[in-house]
């Protein structure tokens, strides 16, 4: 079954053979295909899309581990395979190769104290067994799978699979991405500084931080006027963060709430001019 009949199969019946596909090709080592990013299969281009969409987290792998997932070019399957070729040329003669490995396998098991690493090198060679890469790879992808699937389902859901190939393709990709992003920066605040932006997960730090930015303030230094209307401002702040009405605060680059000077004095009965001034006095105290 072909993926375009794999969708619409999930569109009539919702049929998951289209998803299954994608998440068995994102199991393709796309670091070295031998042919870039040219492939046969459509749910290919997908499954590429959205290890994309995890880069972060497996950029984590790539630079803390080699390719082969350990810890230098040394740890690698082929350096191990071929250190022990050289030592068995050395101490029998015997020129081991990937390709003639099992034509001596019985020998050497019986030669060789350390057969073992030596044949476990063998078999991540030829893809009998797993690399470390590919095992944290998919731990990363299974941790992460819930949130993809339901993406990749938003998009299975609408798009035309009467489109051609490539079109399908390109919906599928962008829908999900679209979908997937929205529940990672659920909740989250875009915040923009300097001509940039960034999304923070806003943290309440208390109300002192909420007016000033900062809890290490001491405002003892403070007119009592001023430590009156501090007070009364921190009151109302508590109140509104004890109640969820946190949208009627802005969030700075540390993701902290700050209170917006309008929303205050409103509901202290002051002009939000007159409010702005007050603080504005009270920061230069502090």
């Amino acid at each position: 079954m072909s993926f375009i009949e794999a969708i619409k199969r999930y569109q009539e019946s919702g049929d998951t053979d289209a998803i299954k596909m994608i998440r068995e090709a994102m199991n393709y080592d796309y670091l070295h295909s031998p042919t870039g990013l040219t492939f046969d299969k459509p749910e290919m281009y997908v499954a590429f899309r959205c290890l994309r969409l995890l880069r972060g987290r497996l950029a984590t792998i790539k630079y803390t581990l080699s390719e082969h997932g350990l810890h230098s070019r040394r740890d690698s399957p082929e350096y191990i395979f071929g250190e022990f070729a050289a030592a068995i040329k050395g101490w029998t003669g015997i020129e081991l190769t990937v390709e003639n490995f099992q034509e001596h396998e019985k020998y050497l098991a019986s030669y060789l104290p350390t057969f073992v690493d030596l044949r476990h090198a063998y078999e991540r060679i030829i893809g009998a067994r797993p690399t470390i890469w590919h095992m944290l790879t998919n731990e990363i992808i299974e941790e992460n799978w819930p949130e993809l699937e339901a993406a990749l389902k938003y998009a299975l859901e609408r798009v035309d699979a009467n489109r051609s190939e490539r079109e399908i393709v390109r919906y599928i990709n962008r829908a999900t991405r679209t979908a997937y992003l929205r529940t990672q920066f659920e909740g989250m605040r875009r915040v923009r500084r300097d001509g940039q932006s960034r999304y923070v997960e806003p943290k309440y730090y208390g109300p002192i931080y909420a007016i000033f930015g900062s809890a290490s303030i001491d405002i003892g230094r403070l007119s009592g006027r001023q430590r009156q209307l501090i007070h009364r401002i921190s009151e109302i702040i508590k109140k509104d963060y004890e109640e969820g009405r946190i949208e009627a605060y802005a969030v700075d680059i540390k993701g902290g709430y700050r209170i917006i000077n309008r929303h205050i004095a409103e509901k202290l009965g002051m002009h939000e001019a007159s409010l702005s001034r007050a603080i504005g006095r009270i920061s230069v105290k502090l």
